[in-house]
């Protein structure tokens, strides 16, 4: 498995306005291969871009998006928000397995939220700003809740993935879609013009 995967666009932020792209299959560009028996994961770049969209939201004190930093403040917050789907192409299973299982290798990788009531996946997933020169403007991070079969881009079956039991099937992605907490940049202040998103994946390894 790749520790690091990384995707850059351009993005010009004119106010509440949607980026759009068309909605298409990426399975042709990132199809299952041969990476010795192990998953790879990446992200499904044409759905971060279709679903990418700048929208005012308020956000009250105490709710989990600010008890949690994914905001920098209470009130109205302007925010850049995006699916991320993470697909397998590797020709083997990412296996996670029972994470309440105190002999399972990844379970101190997962931490409970209070605010959420649930476990969520430590580090997994970081969204950057950055200017044109790839200097930051501003960082958001998204905790992984749990890794299970979404949506199919490639190969066979679903081998049944969810939270009881996590992994992701080869040919398979897990899909974070942009209305949950997190999955999001705080844009709030920042000026009209050209930058930069990357969402880097495992970038706790």
């Amino acid at each position: 498995m790749r520790k690091l995967f990384v995707f850059v666009i351009t993005l010009m932020v004119l106010g509440p306005a949607s980026v759009v792209s068309q909605r298409t299959s990426v399975s042709r560009i990132f199809p299952v291969y041969d990476n010795g028996g192990k998953p790879d994961l990446v992200v499904d770049p044409q759905r971060f871009v279709s679903q990418m969209e700048i929208v005012d939201r308020f956000f009250s004190d105490g709710s989990c998006a600010v008890e949690e930093g994914a905001v920098g403040g209470t009130g109205y917050r302007r925010i850049l928000r995006f699916d991320t789907v993470v697909m397998n192409s590797g020709d083997a299973d990412l296996v996670v397995g029972d994470r309440s299982d105190p002999d399972n290798p990844f379970a101190d990788a997962f931490e409970f939220a209070p605010c959420h009531g649930h476990f969520h996946i430590k580090g997994f997933s970081v969204h950057e700003l950055l200017n044109q020169d790839r200097t930051l403007v501003v960082a958001g991070h998204k905790q992984g809740f749990c890794f299970e079969d979404s949506l199919k881009y490639d190969g066979g079956k679903s081998n049944g993935y969810n939270c009881g039991f996590q992994g992701i099937t080869s040919g398979w992605g897990d899909w974070y879609f942009k209305q949950l907490t997190g999955q999001w940049i705080d844009i709030t202040g920042v000026p009209e013009g050209d930058y930069i998103v990357r969402v880097s994946i495992n970038s706790a390894g």
